[in-house]
């Protein structure tokens, strides 16, 4: 297959790595042109492209592995190029009007782009997919060391209630996966965010409770990190797991 990464750092290297046998050419952008040569010189397949270069070329998947403000930079001149996007920084949607002007770009625009959003950190969307319609309420622990978030504390301290849109405005490099979890309930109001700094942890931990008609269910998420301290290691094999999906013929799951 063919590729362009929107961003060229950690997250584009582990996709590289994992799927290098399956990728036939990476054009990569980045505005820090050093990153792309870095992965240039571990891999043979990448070639650097500036952003408005997309359109000319014969891609099978856009993928935003960047920043929630190179997704709200690029997103729609991506969707206007007509290219298939897979989207890794959901915490872009939390800003209402990006999400309106996306979401209505890929409806009136005539396009046949699909978007994938990525579960990222954490799983269970396709419960969540499955049952969307049903869930009365979502409540989404995320615990974290002090340091990450800047603290220096000895005891466990909540340092946010809230829902997931003031949750992403507070802590827009840290919460992308509650703004996953509204994209999948289809609904902002109905998830509830905690951020708790809890000295005895080092590593992240995303805690998902749901109440719904269905049934009740409980997930728990300890990921580790990725190079990038800021990232979890899953956020970009979840990118892995959906482009081996997509060119599987038997499919298993969403």
């Amino acid at each position: 297959m063919k590729l362009f990464f929107l961003g060229g750092g950690n997250s584009a290297k582990i996709i590289l790595e994992e799927m290098y046998d399956y990728i036939e050419k990476a054009y990569i952008f980045d505005k820090n042109k050093e990153q792309v040569d870095k992965l240039k010189y571990i891999f043979d397949n990448v070639e650097y492209k500036e952003i408005n270069e997309i359109k000319d070329l014969e891609v099978d998947y856009v993928i935003e592995a960047a920043s929630v403000e190179a997704l709200k930079e690029y997103g729609l001149k991506i969707l206007d190029m007509n290219k298939d996007l897979i989207v890794l920084s959901t915490g872009a949607f939390a800003d209402k009007i990006f999400r309106e002007k996306f979401l209505s770009r890929i409806k009136n625009n005539n396009i046949n782009n699909k978007v994938y959003v990525v579960s990222g950190a954490i799983g269970g969307i396709d419960l969540i997919n499955a049952i969307y319609d049903k869930i009365d309420s979502i409540t989404l622990t995320t615990r974290k060391p002090p340091k990450s978030l800047g603290l220096e504390i000895a005891e466990e301290k909540i340092i946010f209630e809230g829902n997931a849109v003031d949750a992403i405005n507070r802590f827009p490099k840290n919460v992308n996966v509650a703004v996953t979890l509204s994209l999948a309930v289809r609904s902002f109001e109905k998830v509830n965010v905690r951020i708790v700094a809890d000295p005895n942890i080092e590593r992240n931990i995303h805690s998902i409770n749901i109440i719904s008609k269905a049934g009740n269910y409980n997930f728990e998420f300890e990921n580790y990190p990725s190079n990038n301290p800021k990232t979890s290691y899953l956020a970009p094999l979840s990118i892995v797991g959906l482009l081996r999906n997509l060119n599987n013929n038997f499919r298993i799951g969403g």
